[in-house]
C-alpha cells in the first residue's frame, strides 16, 4: 500500500462523513434515545475540522493510547513506571490536542435531545422538533451538493444558518 493511499484513509478517517459536523443516534437499553447533532463554526479550514475531530475523540483515542503504552512498557519499564509513563503520555496527547483547538472549540454548536419511549414531554419535543428540522436542513444541503444542484457557498450558507439557529436556541 502507498503512502498516498494510506494518507487518504487517514485523512477520510479524520475528515468524517460531514464537513459541517456530526449526528450520532444512540439508544439505551431503557428505552432511551440520545440525539446529539455536533455543528462546527462554518468557515474552518479542513485542517481545523480535523483538529476538532482529533481533540473531541480524545476519550476514544486517549486510553487506548494509554492501554497500548501500558502493555508495550510494563516488560521494560516495571509497573510504576509504566503507569506513570502511559498516564503522562495520555493526558499530554488530550491537551496537546485541545491546545491546537483552543481558539475554536467554544464555538462548536451541540444540539442534545434525550427522549424517552412513551414519555412526550412538551420541551423535549420541541428540541427534537427543531434538532431535525436542523439536521434535515443539513442532510438536504450535503446532498444537493453531492449531485450538483447547489454550489458551495450555498451549502455554506444553509451550515451558517443551522449554526445560528442553534446559537440562540443555546442562548435562550
Amino acid at each position: 500500500m502507498s503512502a498516498t493511499t494510506q494518507t487518504t484513509r487517514w485523512h477520510r478517517l479524520l475528515d468524517g462523513d460531514r464537513t459541517w459536523g456530526s449526528l450520532s443516534i444512540s439508544l439505551t437499553r431503557h428505552g432511551i434515545t440520545r440525539y446529539r447533532l455536533v455543528v462546527f463554526p462554518p468557515g474552518l479550514s479542513c485542517e481545523q475540522r480535523r483538529q476538532l475531530r482529533v481533540w473531541r475523540a480524545w476519550p476514544t483515542w486517549g486510553p487506548a493510547l494509554w492501554l497500548v503504552l501500558e502493555v508495550a512498557l510494563l516488560p521494560t519499564a516495571g509497573t510504576g513506571g509504566a503507569l506513570t509513563i502511559s498516564t503522562f503520555a495520555a493526558l499530554s496527547a488530550g491537551a496537546v490536542s485541545m491546545a491546537f483547538v483552543d481558539q475554536f472549540r467554544r464555538e462548536v454548536q451541540t444540539l442534545a435531545v434525550l427522549r424517552m419511549a412513551g414519555i412526550n414531554d412538551r420541551e423535549s419535543a420541541e428540541l427534537f422538533a427543531e434538532l431535525k428540522g436542523h439536521a434535515t436542513a443539513l442532510a438536504r444541503a450535503d446532498r444537493e451538493l453531492a449531485a450538483g444542484e447547489i454550489s458551495a457557498a450555498d451549502h455554506e450558507s444553509v451550515v451558517w444558518r443551522v449554526y445560528e439557529g442553534m446559537a440562540r436556541t443555546s442562548m435562550a
